[in-house]
């Protein structure tokens, strides 16, 4: 009786041992496949942007991002939409980075950065009459401002106390300032005259004074792990060294 009751136990130690040796393995298979960041972006001509429904972005900073990346042989897919979503999506879910990103002190603790990748600087733009007559934040004290959710610009002027109007993206903001809406709109004066081009707005808007300027970066969730933060790191630099940086912009004049 003994001997049988010693056979149970043993078959049920195995048994047991045979399950959590199972669920050992599914784990460091599920923790060991490799991982997959997601890279997000706004629509930005000709800096990031996709003519094909957004299966694949395109652009002068969005090619230096893939040749990073390829050259760090981290698997990745770069998604294009509104850009208060790209940046939420970062800024929240792991191993998720966002670009282009404006460097600010409220933001630093938020992400881990790789740049940077572009710079710019903060522009007040309104109609041409205003031209040497407003040049000073000060002048808009009583004004309606156009800035876009999510970007650095409008939330510096909102942090100010100036009157800021949102929209989900800069380009419908120039629009708003156009039809009357708004009395001036903020945007980086590297992609504003696209936009202005674009909307065949030259004698309709003018850049009247700049107010700050910003370095940006690609912004990674802090899950993204340091290996990988300091291999894209590393291979940025090599892209600025070996001339592919200025390959690149080559393809794209602005």
């Amino acid at each position: 009786m003994k001997t049988l009751q010693r056979r149970l136990r043993f078959h049920r130690i195995l048994a047991w041992s045979g399950f959590w040796l199972s669920v050992m393995t599914a784990c460091s298979n599920a923790y060991s496949q490799p991982k997959q960041l997601l890279i997000t972006t706004e629509p930005a001509i000709p800096f990031h942007m996709s003519n094909d429904d957004g299966k694949t972005v395109v652009g002068s900073i969005a090619d230096k991002v893939h040749e990073m990346l390829r050259r760090s042989q981290i698997a990745y897919s770069m998604q294009i939409m509104s850009w208060n979503r790209a940046f939420e999506l970062a800024r929240t879910q792991a191993d998720t980075c966002v670009y282009e990103t404006a460097r600010t002190p409220e933001r630093e603790a938020s992400f881990k950065w790789i740049g940077p990748i572009s710079k710019g600087d903060w522009g007040i733009y309104g109609s041409p009459d205003k031209v040497g007559k407003v040049t000073r934040l000060a002048d808009l004290k009583n004004a309606t401002i156009g800035g876009y959710l999510g970007d650095a610009l409008g939330e510096y002027l909102a942090r100010k106390g100036y009157h800021v109007i949102n929209s989900f993206d800069d380009e419908i903001t120039l629009r708003n300032f156009l039809v009357g809406r708004l009395d001036y709109w903020t945007s980086d004066t590297s992609q504003a005259p696209l936009m202005i081009a674009r909307n065949a707005a030259k004698d309709k808007v003018a850049l009247l004074f700049t107010y700050g300027t910003s370095e940006y970066y690609l912004a990674c969730n802090p899950g993204v792990s340091d290996e990988w933060i300091d291999l894209m790191r590393s291979k940025l630099k090599e892209i600025k060294a070996d001339g592919t940086e200025a390959k690149i912009d080559a393809r794209y004049p602005n």
